[in-house]
């Protein structure tokens, strides 16, 4: 069976009290379980608890009948029982996305300083190679790519070995593929050399110990008789023929998803069309759960349009499938869930043109206000990018407001890594008063923040910015009082706190020599009591012994650009996000949540502020739209990562004569302009009774609104019209 389910329609539920039904009914024996299968590690914690709920309910004991597992827990029980089969020992490991990341970092940078000339090609010439920012560009750009090409040659079923007999059968001048392919050997090598596998490693072992051992298949078949996936529309080819096999022509197999909450396709193996021609499969029931009790009906009404509106007058035809019916329906009369009360003026599309500040500005002002007479209510702002959603959070704490995040790092990580960043950045320059006076204000902003308080740390980072010799400030003979002039007047408490200030930096000064990590412990018991920041402390400092192990020739400017990065919100601080745990909105109650939108799946609120909905972060396939995979710094606007991937499939299929560079580029941003349509349609489903859509003008003040906002904005006006 084949279920589209929409948004809000249950489907988690629905799926946890059919896999109790069946267990209570006796369906399954003694020795077999129903094996759910579904997207991440928070689904399953979310689905252990709705049946363990159910089953309860039947007077059964939980945990008994069936398993819930990722695609990548599944993959590990199935090799962890015959590791032989694939050549691994029974104590293998796997190299988590730190790891891997580590690898591929290393290798990346290690083959662009030794193919220095190799990208000469495709760089724009208008741009200086040598520059500090394209030089940056090129390392990351050369890293996602490595990154996505190796992950699509394992979801092709291509080892380093394979894809260079294709290469080398191959005629053609392919430098993009002979990269990827080098550095897939390379990094394969490494994996090898630790003992460990990485996750795309697990999936595609499972696939051969099936089919290598038709006995193991059979009692495995036999074991799970009934298969539900939830997700599906995120399934990947791997994925669909693992679960093939073990459904066998015996089992049973209900995959349920939503096509139009396809969200993770760029540059991943994951498409919705498995699903979508799995439904129309010969033999597969293929029904709906078109109901839904999560929104008003305004609400609903702007998602359906939006579906609608994308398939019959998107300008691009190529687009028009990105959101197809099912549309939602409101619940019956007497449904459990009915839909909250509809109030179409709680839909708010702002015209307005905002800059990005001054967008932000007006969302915080806006929160601050509901916040007044909404305390037992849920609210959150939703974010196309983590860069925007940490912008968002510093808004909210200067206003003293409470947010919890769901991003790439919490707003105490990024705190203390931009502390570590602006003392190291003073070691590094230790004559700078600048750097003197931002390290004081970083260390102290953090500790201090009543309203008097904050005005001492703006009055001291003056005097600091203005001292003319730094060495003076640490001299022995150093006079407080001339530092202060009278027309100051900072408390006498102040003092105290500078006299406090300096002995720390002549001790951090010595301490400098330490190794990295012994360093940032240092620093984080001077500065830090409370256990979360002392955690978090620890976990950097083991982050950068690990960097330090993995780039012996990493100084100073490395580690401080590692901080800046989680500063920013760039780098994910593992151990310390929210996204692979069950998460609750209604556990807070009266706070904001700052999330992605793609992090924001599967959750709802009371109100939902969109934000940044312009043509940058949802571009269309119009003229004027730009492309945050396009990198400006390479030549015709080509996207490298949709070529090399393209290419690497036609080699795959022996079709790359019929290829052109620039084909993919193309063919890039209808998928990217497909996924963002629907990444709209997601973070419209979010909100339960009141919807808040803005954009702004973006950094250089060229963006527009989106063209499906656009869009929504004409209906939107048309229908209140008619209404009133």
């Amino acid at each position: 069976m084949g279920v589209s389910a929409v948004p809000g329609s249950g489907k988690t539920h629905t799926l946890s009290f059919l896999a109790a039904r069946l267990i209570a009914e006796g369906i399954i024996n003694d020795d077999q379980e129903i094996l759910i299968v579904t997207l991440v590690n928070s689904a399953v914690d979310n689905f252990a608890k709705h049946i363990a709920e159910f089953m309860r309910g039947n007077k059964l004991f939980p945990n008994l009948g069936y398993r819930i597992r990722t695609l990548h827990g599944l993959a590990h029980d199935i090799v962890k029982e015959r590791p032989d089969l694939v050549g691994l020992s029974e104590q293998f490991s796997i190299a988590d996305e730190r790891d891997t990341n580590e690898i591929i970092t290393n290798i990346t940078n290690h083959w662009i300083n030794t193919h220095i000339d190799f990208l000469d090609q495709f760089i724009d010439p208008a741009k200086n190679q040598k520059d500090k920012q394209v030089k940056r560009g090129i390392e990351t750009l050369v890293s996602n790519l490595a990154t996505s090409f190796i992950k699509q040659a394992k979801d092709l079923e291509l080892s380093p070995t394979d894809l260079q007999e294709l290469i080398n059968a191959h005629s053609s001048n392919l430098p993009l593929i002979m990269m990827g392919a080098e550095i897939y050997q390379e990094y394969q090598h490494a994996l090898n050399l630790r003992g460990a596998v990485d996750f795309e490693d697990l999936i595609c072992m499972a696939l051969k110990t099936l089919n290598q051992d038709p006995e193991y298949l059979s009692r495995l078949q036999s074991r799970w008789p009934i298969i539900l996936e939830d997700e599906a529309q995120d399934s990947s080819q791997l994925q669909e023929k693992i679960l093939r096999l073990l459904v066998g022509k015996e089992g049973s197999w209900v995959r349920v998803g939503d096509p139009n909450q396809a969200i993770y396709e760029s540059f991943t193996t994951a498409s919705p069309k498995y699903l979508r021609n799995f439904l129309k499969e010969e033999g597969v029931k293929a029904c709906s759960l078109p109901h839904s009790g999560r929104s008003t009906a305004s609400i609903v009404q702007l998602a359906n349009y939006l579906i609608r509106w994308t398939q019959q007058e998107h300008p691009v035809v190529e687009i028009r499938d990105a959101l197809t019916p099912p549309y939602i329906q409101l619940t019956p009369a007497d449904d459990p869930q009915p839909n909250p009360v509809d109030h179409p003026d709680s839909v708010h599309l702002i015209h307005k043109k905002f800059e990005p500040a001054e967008e932000i500005q007006q969302i915080t002002r806006s929160i601050n206000n509901w916040l007044i007479n909404h305390k037992e209510n849920t609210v959150a702002v939703l974010v196309p990018r983590n860069e925007r959603g940490s912008e968002v959070v510093e808004a909210l704490k200067v206003n003293n407001i409470e947010c919890i995040e769901l991003l790439h790092s919490s707003h105490p990580t990024r705190q203390i890594a931009n502390i570590f960043a602006k003392i190291l950045s003073f070691i590094k320059e230790p004559i700078s008063s600048n750097r003197l006076a931002e390290m004081f204000k970083s260390i102290y902003s953090f500790k201090f923040d009543s309203p008097d308080k904050v005005v001492f740390i703006k009055r001291t980072f003056g005097l600091l910015q203005r001292i003319r010799s730094v060495e003076e400030f640490f001299s022995p003979t150093f006079n407080l009082a001339r530092f202060i002039s009278q027309d100051e007047k900072l408390p006498e408490w102040w003092e105290d706190i500078l006299i406090d200030f300096r002995e720390k930096l002549i001790y951090w000064q010595q301490a400098a020599l330490l190794p990295i990590d012994q360093f940032i412990l240092i620093l984080s018991n001077q500065l830090f009591q409370e256990p979360v920041y002392l955690a978090i402390a620890y976990k950097i400092a083991a982050l950068l012994a690990s960097d330090k192990h993995n780039h012996i020739l990493w100084g100073l400017n490395e580690t401080i650009e590692v901080m800046e990065s989680i500063t920013k919100n760039k780098v994910k601080l593992m151990g310390f996000s929210g996204e692979d745990i069950g998460f609750d909105p209604d556990q807070y109650k009266g706070k904001v949540i700052v999330s992605t939108i793609h992090k924001a799946k599967g959750l709802e609120w009371d109100k939902v502020y969109l934000i940044s909905v312009n043509n940058y972060d949802f571009p269309s396939s119009q003229e004027y739209d730009q492309y945050i995979s396009e990198k400006w710094f390479i030549r015709d606007q080509l996207n490298l990562e949709a070529e090399t991937i393209m290419q690497l499939k036609a080699l795959a299929s022996k079709q790359l004569k019929d290829l052109n560079l620039g084909e993919a580029t193309q063919q890039a941003r209808l998928e990217y302009s497909a996924e963002r349509i629907r990444l709209l349609y997601v973070g419209i489903t979010r909100a339960r009774r009141e919807l808040v859509i803005t954009w702004n003008s973006g950094r250089r003040g060229q963006c527009v609104p989106a063209l499906p906002l656009q869009a929504l904005f004409k209906y939107w006006k048309e229908e209140h019209e008619s209404t009133n």
